[in-house]
């Protein structure tokens, strides 16, 4: 398919025929600004209706792969997805959930009731529930367990938060040296 314009006009069009997007983390200036994300990437994180696959430059297989719940409605889809995808079967489910504390009883609960329908799906899930910021603990989870993959919501916070200090998927994404399956 060839097409003339922006890509972001086409992709109501594209993600109409498609179960999945797969996007580059960076674009054309992607030697040159190393910390950066594409141009286009955040606007179609944000407008696609499917999940989104956001790679890695190196390639390496999927062996572990690390889903950071939080009990909301994108996780529930996610969760949903891993269990009725044979792509998923057989490998390592870690899910996390990052608290203010450990005796948060919203985040535990959560984190019991994603464990628990992983395990109908057929998975035997490493569950953590941590604490502190969000992208610092995601990020040396997968540094510290070798997560080959990272499942996570998109732009879940308040537009307040984000216009201060960014959102958690972008900084993730910013940061992450595995792929990165974004669901809204």
């Amino acid at each position: 398919m060839h097409k003339t314009g922006f890509l972001l006009d086409f992709v109501p069009e594209l993600e109409s025929e498609a179960d999945l997007i797969i996007l580059g983390k960076r674009g054309e200036a992607a030697e040159f600004a190393s910390g950066h994300l594409g141009a286009n990437l955040e606007r179609i994180l944000r407008s696609s209706h499917k999940p989104c696959l956001v790679t890695s430059r190196q390639y390496q297989p999927i062996e572990k792969f690390l889903l950071a719940y939080d009990g909301s409605k994108s996780c529930e889809k996610m969760l949903q997805f891993l269990i009725n995808s044979p792509a998923f079967k057989g490998l390592e489910l870690h899910i996390v959930t990052v608290a203010k504390s450990a005796e948060d009883k919203t985040a535990n609960s959560q984190l019991e009731r994603g464990e628990q329908q992983a395990r109908i799906g057929g998975f035997e899930p490493v569950v953590s529930l941590m604490q502190g910021n969000p992208e610092t603990a995601i990020a040396q989870y997968v540094k510290d367990n070798n997560i080959n993959l990272l499942l996570m919501g998109a732009y879940g916070h308040r537009r307040i938060r984000h216009l201060v200090i960014g959102s958690t998927t972008a900084q993730i994404l910013r940061s992450s040296n595995i792929p990165v399956l974004v669901f809204r």
